[in-house]
């Protein structure tokens, strides 16, 4: 299973969750789902808005060792 890191890249960058649905233009339920790493699924349009809005690669939203805990940013 891999962890996303969400959370940490918006608290590094100084944003809550409120912020991140809006600066990457997604509903708030979904902006909260993937903050707490409760998301079942990964709609690719979402994990672009919020990549983008971080100013990283889709790829970086995840922890690259899913057997760990997510890093810092």
């Amino acid at each position: 299973m891999a962890f996303m890191q969400i959370r940490q890249l918006c608290e590094a960058r100084g944003l809550n969750i409120t912020e991140l649905s809006r600066k990457a233009e997604i509903p708030y339920p979904s902006a909260l789902a993937l903050w707490h790493d409760d998301s079942k699924q990964f709609n690719r349009r979402t994990l672009v808005r919020v990549a983008r809005a971080l100013g990283v690669k889709v790829g970086d939203l995840f922890a690259p060792d899913a057997d760990k805990e997510p890093i810092e940013a």
